[in-house]
């Protein structure tokens, strides 16, 4: 006689068989991702991240989401010293997760860059708009397309 499952058994048997029915709907007409995070990845990045996007550990550490920033970070080096130093405009917001002002996995042609110049505090920056500065319109200095540092 075998002996009754214990509840922590019982859990990972049922979480192994969601798991294997989650990979048969995700694998339709016998294609197969290549692991699992391929598998559930909601969309493609930007353009300007494309040659990470097969590799997820670039920007993601499993099971811990608060280690993004400090990956985002360590490839956007301006930004990671602007962020220790407290300087720039990085480095002035409260808000530390990257995320909540960036956005990715929405496909090559996507802005992740959210700013509605109206309501942009220039104060934030190391560039505070004083004298004939205050006056100026934004597209005056800063181009399109080009890194607003």
């Amino acid at each position: 006689m075998s002996r009754p499952f214990t509840c922590i058994e019982r859990a990972v048997r049922i979480a192994a068989a969601l798991l294997g029915t989650v990979f048969t709907l995700l694998t339709p007409g016998g294609v197969c991702a290549q692991n699992l995070e391929s598998a559930l990845m909601p969309g493609r990045v930007i353009q300007g991240h494309a040659k990470l996007e097969a590799e997820c550990g670039s920007c993601h550490v499993r099971l811990d989401r608060s280690a993004q920033p400090r990956l985002c970070m360590d490839c956007h080096k301006p930004v990671g010293a602007d962020v220790r130093a407290k300087t720039g405009f990085h480095g002035r917001l409260r808000q530390a997760e990257c995320r909540s002002c960036h956005t990715e996995h929405k496909g090559r042609e996507a802005t992740i860059i959210v700013l509605d110049p109206r309501q942009f505090d220039h104060a934030q920056t190391d560039f505070a708009l004083r004298g004939r500065h205050s006056g100026v319109a934004c597209a005056s200095c800063h181009r399109p397309g080009t890194k607003h540092r």
